[in-house]
């Protein structure tokens, strides 16, 4: 009988632990998340001019974009720059324009999803006719509401104002 009964209170040990274990993993999946108010900015999907075009280049399994120069008209903020998310990326971009010798951002794009492009973009100030070292910066980030941020790139080039 003795073994009877432990056999018993094994099996109700066992029952009650399953539960435990039931009940745990019905809280784990069903509890209120953490919402955080994230208000993502994303640009808005442009049409594609003709005659522009960019050849991406790959790092880090994040495809970036690079230029040797970027070319836009004196006097004026609006500018036509081709800026784009390969859409193989699994990664959202914001896109900044930095001048190194004056340590000066003239442009920070809102967020870029993947397949996004822009054509038209408005900097910071009007830019005077020259040649200036430039480096765009890839900030990139998770595509998911968490927006965690991943490896981001830096392409030097030249911006060059007529």
């Amino acid at each position: 009988m003795e073994k009877d009964d432990m056999k018993s209170k094994k099996k109700i040990g066992i029952l009650i632990l399953l539960v435990i274990i039931a009940a745990a993993g019905i809280w784990f999946y069903t509890r209120p998340k953490e919402v955080t108010n994230y208000d993502v900015a994303f640009e808005e999907d442009q049409e594609k001019p003709e005659s522009e075009s960019t050849t991406p280049s790959v790092g880090e399994g994040i495809r970036i974009p690079g230029y040797k120069s970027i070319e836009i008209p004196s006097g004026t903020k609006d500018v036509s720059v081709e800026l784009n998310n390969p859409e193989e990326n699994q990664v959202y971009f914001r896109i900044s324009f930095y001048l190194p010798e004056t340590e000066e951002t003239i442009y920070t794009s809102k967020i870029i999803k993947p397949g996004q492009s822009l054509y038209e973009i408005t900097l910071e100030k009007e830019m005077e006719t020259g040649e200036y070292p430039l480096t765009v910066k890839y900030e990139t980030f998770t595509a998911d509401e968490e927006m965690t941020p991943r490896n981001g790139a830096e392409v030097n080039c030249t911006l060059v104002v007529t």
